[in-house]
């Protein structure tokens, strides 16, 4: 995977990435990258966007659900309780690269953005009921995670990672089945 001759990781859910370890482009939430491979490998947030539903309206929607659903998710996986560093997080390039595509070559969304999404879309009594639902669907791909739990052993008790241990992290992810269509 590139150890010998210093190439960067590269991702699945996003080709364009290449993990590589410099000093001077530091991120320390890299951890989740690998947290994301596996999303998109189980496919969870995938599977979220079929059952919320977005109440916003109008022309102007910068951040759409599921890059919001991904980094209310992943800042909460990195240790952030809320949404207060949500704009020190836009920028950060893990943080962008695991929301979305977009976001990758943009920014992710900003407090204000982050603090509407979490308390007036997600608190909608028809999406608190759909993550009713999705939590019963979640449990089932646990259960299956389960299944493949002596394949995957996951090293990432701390975000912080070698590069030999997110190495040894995405190859197991990818020995895992496909998400069902």
């Amino acid at each position: 995977m590139g150890e010998e001759r210093n190439e960067g990781l590269r991702l699945d859910f996003d080709q364009r990435i290449r993990v590589q370890f410099v000093g001077s482009k530091i991120t320390s939430d890299a951890g989740l990258l690998a947290y994301r491979e596996l999303d998109e490998k189980l496919g969870l947030t995938s599977m979220a966007a079929g059952y919320l539903t977005d109440t916003r309206t109008g022309k102007n929607i910068r951040h759409h659900l599921v890059p919001c659903l991904r980094q209310s998710i992943y800042s909460r996986l990195a240790g952030y309780p809320d949404t207060n560093d949500a704009d020190r997080l836009a920028r950060d390039p893990a943080m962008r690269a695991v929301v979305s595509r977009r976001a990758s070559s943009k920014k992710a969304a900003a407090r204000s953005a982050m603090g509407r999404f979490e308390t007036e879309i997600l608190t909608t009594e028809e999406n608190q009921s759909a993550l009713a639902s999705l939590k019963e669907k979640v449990i089932k791909v646990g259960a299956r995670l389960v299944m493949h739990a002596r394949r995957l052993v996951f090293q990432m008790a701390e975000v912080s990672l070698t590069r030999g241990m997110l190495a040894q992290i995405l190859d197991r992810i990818r020995q895992l089945e496909p998400a069902p269509g």
